[in-house]
């Protein structure tokens, strides 16, 4: 397949935001690749040799603590692009990024994307408004932890997932969402079967689907949203 095809047809969204001059200025480059769940894709303080325009699936951004080992920082689906600290002109970072929901991307170099967005100031402003966006989600993220209760927390994140996936059915166990969210399992146990009782959810074989959104949002008491307004307000509709 024409890999400017697929540019032209990716459902990722930063790249449909991008001129058609700025697409094919990456589109050679570009290289279509499956990711499976757990991937490593970025090693805490080592050199990214890759940036990841995700289409599918859920990449998560990972701090380590002594206190309570992994805890999720953000996480990156089709609206966005891993590797931040190279679009910041940077080659590494002090945090993991791993696929937590397999899924698809376009990838490209470091090296030939940062040759890119040298050649095209566009293209480097898109991705940086990207950077603000993400940075927005995370200091979301810090506020929801020290001022969220669990079930509020759990539900913001559960729609940052639906919000990156095609499916509707999010594929997440419950240790799994206790390492993102920082707290034991036995928490999200309740947690979830809270939602569920309220029939916000319905859980069942590391499966997960919401069937009621607009009370999901409500509960989360305004910490989910910000982030989302900010992508709008700095993207708009899709760039012709």
């Amino acid at each position: 397949m024409d890999i400017r095809t697929t540019v032209e047809n990716t459902p990722n969204r930063l790249l449909t935001f991008m001129s058609a001059g700025d697409r094919q200025l990456l589109a050679a480059n570009l290289k279509p690749v499956d990711l499976a769940l757990r991937q490593t894709i970025e090693q805490a303080n080592q050199p990214i040799d890759h940036v990841y325009f995700l289409e599918d699936g859920i990449a998560s951004v990972v701090g380590k603590s002594e206190t309570f080992g992994r805890i999720e920082i953000g996480i990156i689906g089709r609206e966005g692009v891993t590797g931040l600290q190279v679009i910041l002109g940077n080659d590494r970072s002090p945090y993991e990024t791993f696929i937590q929901v397999a899924g698809t991307a376009l990838r490209i170099e470091t090296q030939k994307l940062q040759a890119a967005m040298d050649k095209s100031r566009t293209l480097q402003q898109l991705l940086l408004r990207y950077v603000q966006v993400f940075m927005i989600q995370t200091s979301q993220t810090a506020l929801a932890n020290a001022a969220s209760l669990l079930t509020q927390r759990l539900a913001r994140w559960l729609l940052m997932v639906e919000d990156r996936l095609t499916s509707k059915s999010l594929p997440l166990t419950h240790q799994f969402l206790a390492v993102m969210l920082g707290v034991q399992r036995s928490g999200v146990t309740i947690a979830l079967g809270e939602l569920e009782n309220r029939q916000l959810i319905r859980s069942k074989r590391g499966l997960i689907t919401i069937m009621d959104r607009p009370t999901l949002e409500k509960l989360t008491n305004g910490s989910y949203g910000v982030a989302e307004a900010e992508y709008q307000r700095r993207f708009g509709e899709k760039t012709q």
